[in-house]
This record gives structure tokens, C-alpha cells and sequence, in this order.
């Protein structure tokens, strides 16, 4: 895998060390996040995708499309396949916003920019997943690799996932003066996974912290089970993705909103 430099700053928190996907102090003045009476409309509506049903995945891809995080689509939602970074970026910003909605009383949201200008040298502002993109960098989530670049349709792995996805959750994630070395340690022996050897070594810290510290969602062991090989370069399937993002720390649950709205 290429090296990439990133820093996650949660809400203007910034990590201590460089990690993938996130933004440098200075990068930023505050987080772009706005109130509810600011943002843009959610716009729940139901999908019927023919090509989910029984899959892991299943209810929570329909939560999700009930709340209108999911594209408008007919036909096959494509389950099994790899999802892109900017795709994931788009969901999680969507996701977000629309669980924060619907599950927080005084809503906190990720605000779309109005600007053109982007980031990012190849991430430009007729790409689809532009705004998403430019919102999480202006709300300091993430930033790109170390040549300018997002790469935007790059497949996402599930080592990335965690790193874009546990800051989200807690501030804490990713700050940690523990040596690579204690934190394989820690990953192989206390958690169990037989190839933490293989995790890259910038991802260490929030792999970890997901893993052990109640305050970090526990992404991993959400989407995957128990398991005791990690596969860090594996792809993330759209359906492990859909699970991954139907529940954040700081949002609620996709069923929790759910309910709600069905009160209304």
C-alpha cells in the first residue's frame, strides 16, 4: 500500500500522531458543522433493491435507504461488492447527518459546502462524490495522501474504514504514545488476531482503540463478528459498509430513527 499522511481532527480534536485520512491543526480554523435549522432537508424514501435479500447486510442497507442515505435506484444494490472510497465518504456523511437528525435532540450536523474550490488535486467539483468529500475535510475527518491526492475511486480496505469510520465516533481514537510494537502486541495477543503483522503500521492506533475501548463503537467487531484474522488490506463490501454506518456513537442507530419516523 502507498504511504499516505493524514490527521484525524473529530470536531477539532486532532490526533497526535499522523494516521491515514485526516487534516493538520493549522489546516482548519473550526469544524464546518452546523445546526439542524441550518442544514439540508433529509429526505426518507424506500428502495427496492432485488438483491439483498438474506445477505448480511440486509436490514440495515434498508434502514439506511429509508432514510434516504442511498441513491434513488432500481434493480440490484450490489451487495458483494467493493465500495470506493468516495462512495464510503458520501454514505458516511449521509449517514450521519441523518441519524443525528432524527436521533439527537439539538442535531449537530456535517455541512455541504457552498464553494467549488476542493482539497484535492484529483477530486474535482463535477465529481459526485465532491461535496461529501469537501464537507469531511472542511469538518476535519480527513485529507489526502501525501501527493495531494484523495483517489476517490479507490477501492476502500478495511483497515481505511476504521480509520475513516472510529473518529466519528470518539475523540479519543487514534491518540495514543504507545509503540507499534504495544499496539500489535496488544491487537495479536490480548485481542487475538493472528496477522496484525500485516496491519500498516499508520493505522495501528485507531485499529486498536476500536478494538479495545468501549468508547470506540467497535466498528470491526460489528460489521465482521469475532474472528481472528483481521485482513487489513481486504476490500469492504457495500453491504459491510451499510453495517458499518447504521450506527454511530455520537448518532444513534439507523433503527432508532427508523422508529421514530414511524411514529410520526
Amino acid at each position: 500500500m502507498k504511504s499516505f499522511i493524514t490527521t484525524i481532527a473529530v470536531f477539532g480534536s486532532v490526533c497526535s500522531m499522523l494516521v491515514p485520512l485526516v487534516q493538520t491543526e493549522t489546516a482548519i480554523a473550526a469544524p464546518s458543522l452546523l445546526h439542524l435549522n441550518q442544514s439540508v432537508r433529509i429526505q426518507p424514501q424506500i428502495l427496492a433493491f432485488t438483491d439483498i435479500s438474506g445477505v448480511d447486510g440486509e436490514t440495515e442497507i434498508r434502514q439506511l435507504a429509508q432514510l434516504g442515505v442511498l441513491e434513488p435506484a432500481s434493480g440490484g444494490f450490489r451487495p458483494r461488492s467493493s465500495i470506493t472510497r468516495a462512495e464510503f465518504i458520501t454514505w458516511l456523511v449521509k449517514s450521519y447527518n441523518a441519524l443525528q437528525t432524527h436521533n439527537v435532540r439539538k442535531p449537530t450536523l456535517i455541512r455541504l459546502p457552498d464553494r467549488s474550490r476542493s482539497a484535492f488535486r484529483d477530486v474535482s467539483p463535477s465529481h459526485p462524490a465532491f461535496r461529501y468529500i469537501q464537507a469531511a475535510y472542511d469538518a476535519g475527518f480527513l485529507a489526502g495522501y501525501e501527493d495531494g491526492t484523495f483517489r476517490p475511486d479507490a477501492v476502500l480496505t478495511r483497515e481505511e474504514m476504521i480509520v475513516l469510520k472510529s473518529p466519528v465516533d470518539s475523540r479519543g481514537s487514534g491518540n495514543s504514545s504507545r509503540s507499534a510494537e504495544s499496539l500489535r502486541n496488544f491487537i495479536q495477543r490480548t485481542k487475538g488476531f493472528q496477522d496484525a503483522d500485516r496491519m500498516s503500521e499508520r493505522y495501528l492506533t485507531h485499529i486498536a482503540f476500536d478494538l479495545g475501548n468501549a468508547a470506540s463503537g467497535r466498528n470491526f467487531e460489528r460489521v465482521y463478528g469475532a474472528r481472528s484474522r483481521y485482513e487489513p488490506q481486504k476490500a469492504v463490501s457495500r453491504a459491510e459498509a451499510a453495517v458499518a454506518l447504521s450506527q454511530f456513537r455520537r448518532a444513534g442507530t439507523a433503527a432508532q430513527a427508523i422508529e421514530k419516523l414511524n411514529r410520526r
